[in-house]
């Protein structure tokens, strides 16, 4: 190791974690712009809900919630983006989902706090076998209860939302987990959080690959229904991680947690980016 870096590695975390992450939210905190649409109600209601089951969790388990909160941040961030996205379409209302800053602002929050929050966390401990079987169906129902019941308070068509291909999908999805078990011997946790990641991970790809199908033949007929099912799809997976997470399951080492979350980031805006693109500079300037 650099004998540059000894100075940084010996200074205690209240001198050198905690100034470094200040200094960083005081020049976010520069920009208004930027807070206005990160703390937005839009955002933050939807998020603190989907963070609701990992805090209860903990607190009936009376543990430190810091890790499980992390590991649900981004999972919780691109659910609330799915929502953000899908209302308005349900609505017709599609210039609104398109130019929305509030597609981008829940996962940005996810981020945030994912990594702010390691500020103040413990130190690391794998969780693989902190609940059985049935705590994690329990998580599992308390975070889709939660999630429906937002939907039932603030979407004006949460039927639309009721998707049995999607729900088919990632069943079957989380089935092949556990049947290619065999080598990895991973927890039900485990599995279902895997699960959950390779849902999100195959609504990416079943969404660009049959709505590129549909451009090249022109027939946008099968769009919408395809499109529908895919963002389902996506907060399906990422419905199971967050119930995973709250249980207090989570991978070995935090290197692998900031992985699972990359993947999460990349499989939403690849999709957004590719369906729903924004404007470019050039095509604002020509306006």
């Amino acid at each position: 190791m650099s004998s540059a870096t000894l100075v940084f590695q010996n200074a205690k975390w209240p001198v050198f974690k905690v100034f470094s992450v200040l200094l960083l939210g005081l020049l976010f905190l520069r920009d208004a712009l930027w807070w206005d649409i990160l703390l937005d109600e839009r955002v933050v209601q939807p998020f603190l809900l989907l963070l609701t089951p990992a805090a209860l969790v903990a607190v009936v388990r009376r543990q430190n919630p810091v890790w499980a909160l992390i590991a649900c941040c981004v999972p919780a961030g691109t659910v609330v983006g799915v929502f953000n996205l899908m209302e308005p379409l349900f609505n017709f209302d599609e210039s609104a989902a398109i130019a929305s800053p509030f597609v981008y602002a829940p996962l940005a929050l996810g981020l945030v706090l994912a990594y702010a929050l390691r500020v103040i966390a413990p130190p690391y401990q794998a969780g693989p076998e902190a609940t059985g079987i049935a705590g994690v169906i329990f998580c599992l129902f308390l975070t889709a209860g939660s999630f429906g019941a937002f939907l039932i308070f603030n979407s004006l068509s949460p039927d639309s939302y009721v998707n049995a291909p999607s729900f088919q999908i990632a069943v079957a999805v989380v089935l092949c987990s556990f049947a290619f078990n065999n080598t990895a011997q991973l927890t039900v946790g485990e599995v279902l959080a895997r699960g959950g990641l390779f849902t999100c991970l195959l609504a990416a790809v079943y969404a660009i690959t049959l709505y590129t199908a549909g451009a090249a033949s022109n027939d946008l007929r099968t769009s919408g229904p395809i499109l529908a099912a895919s963002f389902t799809l996506m907060a399906t997976g990422a419905l199971v991680v967050i119930s995973a997470s709250a249980s207090g399951v989570r991978p070995p080492r935090d290197r692998e947690l900031l992985t699972r979350d990359w993947h999460l980031t990349e499989a939403y805006v690849f999709i957004t980016l590719i369906v729903f693109p924004p404007q470019t500079l050039l095509e604002l300037m020509s306006i």
